[in-house]
């Protein structure tokens, strides 16, 4: 149970998903306040309308539209990015997959140079100088 969450945190998933989510809420907050702003401006626009039939009611309707117009291309924008980040991981799966199939191939050939790279691996990175140290 514990090996898959290690895999994880190492893999630098989690890291992406946290950024994605952390974009996703920032991309969700400024299209509802945008949206909210719209819905506002209607009121208020509405209300002026009743009350004077020209002027100010006109300028509220457009600062309502545009409102309205920016929360709506945030979504879309919003959706186009997530749509990338999906297709990004999805190569990345494939990558991986294919590193995989390479590396079983490897240790059937060759069991004992697997053995150590591997060990070269896991000792450099246990061992190794981090950028994060300086």
């Amino acid at each position: 149970m514990i090996a898959p969450l290690l895999g994880l945190l190492l893999s630098g998933t989690f890291n992406r998903t946290v950024a994605r989510t952390k974009r996703n809420g920032i991309f969700v907050a400024i299209a509802t306040l945008l949206l909210l702003t719209a819905y506002v401006f209607a009121l208020v626009a509405a209300a002026i309308w009743l009350a004077t039939i020209y002027g100010a009611a006109v300028s509220a309707l457009l600062i309502a539209a545009g409102a309205l117009l920016l929360g709506l291309i945030v979504l879309v924008i919003m959706a186009i990015i997530d749509k990338q980040e999906q297709r990004r991981a999805r190569e990345r799966r494939l990558a991986m997959e294919t590193m995989a199939a390479a590396v079983i191939g490897l240790v059937r050939k060759q069991p004992l140079m697997t053995a150590a790279v591997a060990a070269a691996l896991l000792f450099g990175n246990l061992f190794g100088k981090s950028e994060e140290d300086d």
